[in-house]
């Protein structure tokens, strides 16, 4: 399923898309998030691998990441969403505070930079490209979750 948006320009309805894909995520609607990627789609995400080529390879790592947490308990947040379309591509930039409450009830939840590049599909927006990363100190080596805007 994707996002129907005839009525609005171009970079309202890669807005939308981009609500809709939070909507589906915190409702652990797997089929929905799903429907907001191509099926090329080539995602960096933060956690797990270095890429993930194709819907069925990315379907597969959203499914253990919506596993993460119990029902309704996923932080899914998109802030200072910058947007813009020319054509039949686009790409949106926005930070992200995402993760989820543990089984104690301890959040764990940080702040990450995300990128995503869009395609028309049929007069449709979908994300073909996604990119999700933290910053590091590169003395520790550790990723610097607990950075705010």
């Amino acid at each position: 399923m994707t996002v129907e948006t005839p009525d609005l320009t171009d970079e309202d309805a890669i807005r939308t898309l981009i609500e809709y894909w939070v909507e589906a995520a915190l409702a652990k609607d797997l089929d929905a998030v799903m429907g907001c990627y191509t099926p090329d789609v080539v995602a960096f995400d933060a956690i797990s691998a270095l890429r993930f080529s194709g819907a069925q390879a990315y379907r597969a790592h959203w499914e253990a990441c919506l596993s993460f947490a119990p029902e309704g308990e996923t932080i899914m947040e998109v802030h200072d969403l910058s947007t813009h379309a020319s054509g039949d591509v686009a790409f949106s930039h926005y930070l992200s505070r995402c993760g989820c409450t543990d089984e104690t009830g301890e959040m764990k939840a940080g702040w990450m930079r995300a990128t995503v590049c869009c395609r028309k599909v049929d007069g449709k927006w979908l994300i073909a490209h996604e990119h999700y990363s933290a910053p590091f100190d590169p003395q520790s080596g550790k990723a610097l979750y607990d950075l705010e805007p």
